[in-house]
Formats: structure tokens, C-alpha cells, sequence
């Protein structure tokens, strides 16, 4: 269910799959229906460690704006151990404490400015990486309406494209001339992930990239994640929906999605007696990004072999792709699909009738999703005109644990504070719009090292009905269905929230 992109061989097929958590984005189709305005939730993050009494409560010098079109909900601060995580804008004992600082690249005595690197143009995949920026800057303005942090407010200063092969360039660009405390990246192709990291600028970005692994000065909206361990997720989804005999595609030019396809189909046949003696029918990891040639035979030899769910570590097209084939050959109402990155209203919309009734995976608690949180409250108000997209989201989410990251540092931060701040935070679920991160411990690629993943790995899924989204996982309140990563033996999942 994840693939980070990698270098340019991967280019393509790289967003097809997503860190361990793919749910990604767009397509340049003619959209359908708008993005639905429902609920995302407020992020439990850690609070100050080097910073006071970090598990205080909310309190009114910055109360929460008024909610949005969904139901408020409680942020809740997660048990502070080294760093508990904070709330919504948080009211910490110094928030507005104003100390004069110099020499600090980005920071005056009135605002803090940033730098987002992002693919804009050239964007191999078509999708609206730009609105990541519109999510930075909503959340930046609610923290800005909301009194800003340390007498100072909050700023996107510069707005650089990489235009898909420049991120190198940009990412040394932003290190030698802009005024920025930090810089915020979502791209296909990360390639300046050691210029940022080895200048000491803490860097906030689209968790998609194994660049995100084992750099110290870098943090993803999700953690490194181990994108070929073997697990019950994939079988137990088929055993949810009848189906026994999967069919598994990986795209060939792309390293990652290969290793995804091929630990979907490990995971598959360890739990095979499991999940009701389901086997692999058909696996292929040959075609390449874009599927020029169609999959006219692949969809054949599967309709002969019975297949009746379809894993794929592929983007939203190739995705569209295999669904047009089943319906020519008369097979699409035969088979269940599982979407990693197609979590898109319009795209969805626009291709209502081929994806009826599939399953789609998202990396946070979606915008459907019965959770009560006066964040998730916060980014619809302060989202509203915006086209809502996964980036926002996403931008949204990178923002607040700067914020936080901000707050744990103290009044008298710099770049090497905030980075260690924020690596002090245990137990940092963005209260509970993504599974927890221990950001001290998950900093390697876990590779079946449960020391370094999560302790939980959960499946946050949607389900395309007449074109629209509706929360397949969880129950009301409690979205995530969740395994325990260090346990091996089948067991059923658990639905929790994260919000506490």
C-alpha cells in the first residue's frame, strides 16, 4: 500500500504508491464533483520539552476559531512524557512571549518567515501538488488570527517550483538565498534532500521519499515506513469483501513499486489459510509507468483465473487503466479494486462508474470520517474557498507540527532547537489525523525492524459509492482499524482513534 518515490528512474511510477501510507492525489481528468466538505481531525501532537509544562490545556488567549461546517471536536493533548503532544493552536505558558533574536536566517521581531519547495509545473503525474501551499498558508493564518507565536507571525516568504528535475537547484537556492527558518517540500523528485539536510534547515515535506529516512533535520507528515513487510492488512481487506483470489500489479521502472507489489503478495500468501485459503491468481511487476501498451492480456488471464480483488502499487491512472479494460472485456463488476492513491473527489467523481463500489486508502483520517476535532474544525474553516485536495491536507499537517516544533523549542529557538524539539515529540498523531509517530525512534526506514516503526499499523480506508467517498473503516469515532505491528500471528484489527 506505499511506495516512496525514488530517484529519476522512478519518476513516474513514484507517486503511484506513497510512503507507507498511499493515499495520494489528483489527475489533470476533468474533475466531477467538488470535494465534499466534511470533517478532517485535530492534530495530538507533542508539546515543549525544552519549552514549560507542555501538557497544559488550551486556554482562551487563542481560543480555536469557530467552527467550521463539521463538529467540533476535542483536541486533546496526548500524554506528555518527554513531549507530550500539544493541541490545536496551542496556548502554552509562553506562546506569546516575545524574545529578541538575531542571527536566526527568516526571523525579525515580526514575523517567521519560510520557504515550500514544490512541483508545480512539469508534474509528471498531473496531480494539484500546488495546493499544497494553500495548506500552509490556512494554517498559518489560523495561527496568525489566532495571535501568532512569540509576538511574531507566521509567513510562506517564497514559493519555489522545481519543476519536477530542479529540486536539487531550488533546495540549494533556498539554503543560499532566502531568508527562511525552514523550508516545506512536496515533490515527485526529491533530490535535494541533502543540501537541506546537511545546511541544518528543518525541512517538513510530503512523506512520500525513502530521502526522508535517516536524515535528522527532516520530517515527513508521515514517518518512514516499511513499504514490503509482510502483514495482515491486504488479506484481511479481501476477507472483508469475499474475495479469495487476488490479482497484484507493480510497475516495473519503479524499484519501490515492485517491492510494494511484491510484499502485498508475502503478505497474501503468509496468511493465506487465514483469510479463508485466498491465493494469488496473478502477479505482475513488468509494465511500465503511462501502461502504453494497455493490460488487454493481464485483465484476460485474470478474468480466466477467477480474480475477484485487485491489489495495485499504481498511480490513479494506471488505476483507471485496468478498470476500463475489466469493463470492455465485461469483468469490472467482478472484481474489487484497492486504490492506493486515488483519494481525489474529482477524479473519482469524473469516473464514477468505473470505480463503483472499490476501496481506496488514505494517510490521514479523511475528510468523511465521523471524528470530533476542533482542528479538523479549523482547517474547514480556514480552508473554505479552497479546493480541497489531499496537498491541502497534507501542507496542513506539515504546518502544525512546525508550529508545535515552534512552541517545544521556547521563545528563544533557532534552527538546531526546532529540530531537536521536534524530535522529542513521542506518541505524535496530529490528534489523530494520522497513526502516531515516535519522531526520536522512527527516523531510519524500518525494513522489519519493529524497533523503528510504528506501533500500530492501521488502514484509514474510503469506499467509492455513486461517485463520492464514504468511511469504510472503524465505527463512528474510532476511523482507524489497527494491528499490532510487533505481533505476527493473524488477529483481527482494532478500531481506535487517536484523539484523545
Amino acid at each position: 500500500m506505499a511506495a516512496r518515490l525514488w530517484k529519476l528512474t522512478l519518476v513516474f511510477a513514484a507517486l503511484a504508491l506513497v510512503a507507507g501510507a498511499c493515499g495520494n492525489a489528483g489527475d489533470d481528468d476533468e474533475g466531477g464533483a467538488p470535494a465534499p466538505t466534511a470533517v478532517p481531525a485535530a492534530p495530538d501532537e507533542p508539546e515543549d520539552e525544552p519549552a514549560p509544562a507542555p501538557d497544559e490545556p488550551e486556554e482562551e488567549a487563542a481560543p480555536a476559531p469557530d467552527e467550521p461546517t463539521a463538529t467540533p471536536g476535542e483536541p486533546g493533548e496526548p500524554e506528555d512524557e518527554p513531549a507530550p503532544a500539544p493541541d490545536e493552536p496551542e496556548e502554552s505558558e509562553h506562546r506569546h512571549t516575545f524574545v529578541p533574536i538575531s542571527g536566526v536566517p527568516g526571523v525579525s521581531d515580526s514575523e517567521i518567515k519560510v520557504t515550500s519547495i514544490v512541483t508545480i509545473s512539469n508534474n509528471a503525474l498531473g496531480t494539484n501538488i500546488a495546493a499544497y501551499n494553500d495548506g500552509i498558508e490556512a494554517y498559518f493564518d489560523f495561527i496568525n488570527d489566532t495571535g501568532g507565536i512569540y509576538g511574531r507571525q507566521l509567513v510562506l516568504a517564497n514559493k519555489r517550483d522545481d519543476q519536477l528535475f530542479q529540486n536539487q537547484a531550488q533546495a540549494l537556492a533556498m539554503v543560499e538565498e532566502d531568508d527562511s527558518l525552514a523550508a516545506f517540500v512536496a515533490t515527485l523528485l526529491f533530490f535535494g534532500a541533502d543540501t537541506l539536510n546537511d545546511a541544518g534547515v528543518p525541512t517538513f515535506g510530503w512523506g512520500i521519499h525513502n530521502e526522508f529516512a535517516d536524515r535528522w533535520n527532516i520530517f515527513g507528515h508521515v514517518a518512514p515506513n516499511c513499504i514490503g513487510c509482510i502483514h495482515q492488512l491486504w488479506p484481511w481487506i479481501a476477507s472483508q469483501v469475499g474475495a479469495t483470489k487476488a490479482g497484484i500489479f507493480g510497475y516495473g521502472n519503479s524499484e519501490n513499486s515492485k517491492i510494494c507489489a511484491e510484499g502485498t503478495r508475502d503478505s497474501v500468501e503468509r496468511y493465506r489459510a487465514e483469510a479463508g485459503g485466498m491465493t494469488v491468481e496473478f502477479f505482475d511487476t513488468s509494465i511500465e509507468y503511462g501502461l502504453s501498451g494497455g493490460v488487454a492480456p493481464q485483465v484476460s488471464e485474470m478474468k480466466d483465473d477467477g480474480v475477484d480483488i485487485i491489489f495495485a502499487c499504481l498511480d490513479l491512472n494506471g488505476m483507471r487503466t485496468i478498470a476500463q479494460e475489466l469493463v470492455k472485456q465485461d469483468y469490472r463488476d467482478q472484481v474489487v479494486m484497492y486504490h492506493p492513491n486515488t483519494y481525489n473527489h474529482e477524479f473519482v467523481a469524473a469516473n464514477a462508474d468505473l470505480f463503483e463500489g472499490d476501496l481506496v486508502f488514505t494517510q490521514f483520517v479523511p475528510f468523511e470520517a465521523d471524528v470530533e476535532s476542533d482542528l479538523q474544525e479549523a482547517f474547514f474553516e480556514y480552508t473554505e474557498g479552497v479546493k480541497l485536495e489531499e496537498q491541502t491536507m497534507v501542507g496542513w499537517l506539515n504546518a502544525h507540527l512546525f508550529y508545535e516544533g515552534l512552541l517545544a523549542a521556547g521563545p528563544d529557538f533557532d534552527r538546531a532547537s526546532l529540530v531537536e524539539a521536534v524530535r522529542t515529540f513521542e506518541d505524535y498523531s496530529h490528534d489523530g489525523l494520522t497513526i502516531p509517530v515516535d519522531w526520536n525512534r522512527q527516523i531510519p526506514l524500518p525494513n522489519n525492524d519493529p524497533g523503528a516503526d510504528y506501533e500500530y499499523r492501521c488502514l484509514n480506508g474510503v469506499q467509492i459509492v455513486d461517485g463520492a467517498f464514504e468511511q469504510w473503516t472503524g465505527e463512528p469515532g474510532k476511523p482507524w482499524l489497527c494491528w499490532e505491528t510487533a505481533r505476527q500471528d493473524w488477529h483481527d484489527p482494532e478500531a481506535l482513534t487517536f484523539v484523545s
